[in-house]
């Protein structure tokens, strides 16, 4: 497959979805009694960015290809219409999807921090952490495991200090909630 078809295939394919943060994020709703879960977690957002910046490359090679389709053209009728319809293709799709995913990212990305910060003044409607089924292995010092909990005021992915009996610095990473 051509890279040429193969970034048209990409463009229309995350065409088909819509904006994950739109869907399948919730900001604070303090007025209602009492309050729904609101998400704190930013992995909708995320996805909507990786959508949108792979969105605009497809928008700025649809538009290198495009501009270039007819530069080696000696005067035959025809010459780079595929070229040029291809990198139409690529600009509409690349438009289209930023268009969509960079406010979907954008709403995200508010409500999971606004969510955070309600959470945060309001610790009584933190949900409660579940403790792991089985206890965690011992693990080396450089080793990833699940935390326990985390605080919940950052926007990164959260990385927590976890301490042992034999262990004075594990790192830990959080679970989000699904």
């Amino acid at each position: 497959m051509r890279p040429i078809a193969a970034l048209s295939l990409l463009a229309a394919l995350a065409q088909t979805s819509t904006g994950c943060s739109f869907i399948y994020t919730k900001g604070p709703q303090p007025n209602l009694d009492p309050p729904p879960p609101c998400t704190a977690s930013n992995s909708a957002p995320t996805a909507d960015t990786v959508v949108a910046a792979a969105s605009v490359v497809a928008l700025v090679a649809g538009a290198v290809v495009a501009a270039t389709a007819t530069s080696n053209c000696t005067g035959e009728m025809f010459c780079g219409l595929e070229q040029g319809v291809t990198g139409i293709g690529l600009i509409a799709g690349g438009a289209i999807g930023t268009a969509i995913f960079v406010p979907s990212a954008i709403v995200g990305y508010n409500r999971t921090a606004d969510c955070r910060a309600w959470l945060k003044a309001n610790p009584q409607y933190v949900p409660a952490v579940e403790p792991p089924s089985a206890p965690l292995r011992e693990a080396a010092p450089s080793s990833l495991v699940p935390a326990t909990s985390c605080p919940p005021d950052r926007d990164a992915p959260r990385v927590c200090a976890l301490t042992t009996s034999r262990q004075s610095s594990m790192l830990a990473l959080e679970r989000q909630p699904r």
